[in-house]
């Protein structure tokens, strides 16, 4: 039985024993953060992933050239020059950790799983659901392998809350820093005034626009994110973009139940932001056939959904829904756990086939 196997099997264990509600989840909460950060900030970084690549745009290869170079010429190494605090905080962390590889990681690791575990916390209704969710929407496993990225879509969980308490200006300073992180994700500017729109004809004008600027402007913007990426990634294969066609399929779907049981409203703040963001991202996830790259644009925008669908099964909400929530208890509760269930299969279908997370080995397992 594999470590991805057992994790889902301690959580959804934890999630029995403490009650998965937001009365009574200190606990599953706490559980969940230590085996979600033991599994990923205690593997052995030289096991999979990018970790153990021997290209040139592995992260032990960055962070040893990074580590060597001076501080004064940090700003302009090498294809990093679009990741200018990237490139600084790994220096510092080679500088703190003497150029220990396994200790980068794993700092990293904790900031980056308490920066989710803390969304999930604050917004989720339900955070048992929304860890499954973060598990069956593989944004678990993408952080294992996208340091960059994932320091930014950190930064990005803390600029949300200045989108629900209308803080513009903390909103622009936490986004600006998450592009210091990682370029693209300026792409998440325009969130702050998205997320405060309603479905209606301006959302679908402002979708509309930017479907067709990222139609025009495809070449311009793949190469931009190529430079960001220092990488050589390209165009999926076959089997790849099936795979991200039906994560388009799966992101429509989660739009249009979301519609359908709970209709969005403008003082529901959560809810809507996250409902909005997700049409932003399957817009972006469109292009997936082009370049998988896309993706990663759609990802800074879709991963709000771990939150996203366990609200969409939230009971006795002042707003409308076509399901009554309340006359319909069990029928909402057993939609939520068929959700979970799928997320389940979906995560471990994935990590157990990956040949990049498997087989999985902790940093004392040599």
């Amino acid at each position: 039985m594999t470590v991805y196997t057992w994790l889902v099997i301690l959580l959804v264990a934890a999630a029995f024993l403490f009650n998965g509600n937001r009365k009574h989840c200190a606990m599953f909460t706490v559980v969940s953060f230590i085996l979600l950060f033991a599994v990923m900030g205690l593997r052995d970084v030289y096991a999979f992933g990018s970790d153990a690549s021997g290209s040139n745009g592995s992260y032990p290869i960055i962070f040893r050239n990074i580590g060597s170079t001076e501080w004064r010429l940090i700003s302009g190494k090498g294809d990093l020059t679009y990741n200018i605090g990237f490139n600084y905080l790994t220096k510092l962390l080679h500088e703190v950790t003497k150029g220990d590889y396994q200790t980068y990681i794993t700092i990293i690791s904790l900031f980056v799983i308490s920066s989710y575990i803390r969304f999930i916390a604050k917004y989720s209704p339900a955070p048992i659901q929304s860890i499954l969710c973060f598990l069956g929407l593989l944004y678990y496993s993408m952080l294992f392998d996208v340091l960059k990225q994932a320091l930014a879509m950190s930064f990005l969980l803390f600029s949300f809350d200045a989108i629900i308490e209308r803080k513009p200006y903390k909103f622009i300073i936490l986004t600006i820093i998450a592009a210091f992180f990682h370029f693209p994700a300026l792409v998440f500017l325009p969130a702050y005034w998205i997320g405060r729109m309603q479905i209606g004809r301006k959302y679908l004008t402002v979708l509309a626009a930017i479907l067709l600027i990222t139609f025009v402007f495809r070449n311009q913007l793949l190469n931009l994110m190529l430079r960001a990426y220092s990488s050589g990634e390209s165009v999926a294969s076959m089997e790849g973009i099936r795979f991200l066609r039906n994560k388009t399929l799966l992101m429509i779907a989660i739009v249009v139940l979301a519609v359908w049981i709970r209709p969005p409203h403008a003082e529901d703040t959560v809810y809507n932001a996250t409902l909005i963001f997700a049409g932003v991202a399957i817009v972006f996830q469109t292009f997936c056939g082009y370049n998988n790259i896309f993706e990663r644009l759609a990802d800074y925008y879709f991963h709000t959904a771990i939150v996203l669908i366990p609200l969409i099964f939230e009971k006795n909400k002042e707003y409308g829904s076509l399901v009554n929530t309340a006359e319909n208890d069990q029928l909402m509760n057993y939609a939520a756990m068929f959700i979970c269930a799928v997320a389940v299969w979906r995560f471990l279908s994935y990590m157990n086939n990956a040949w990049i997370f498997s087989p999985y080995r902790f940093m004392w397992q040599k």
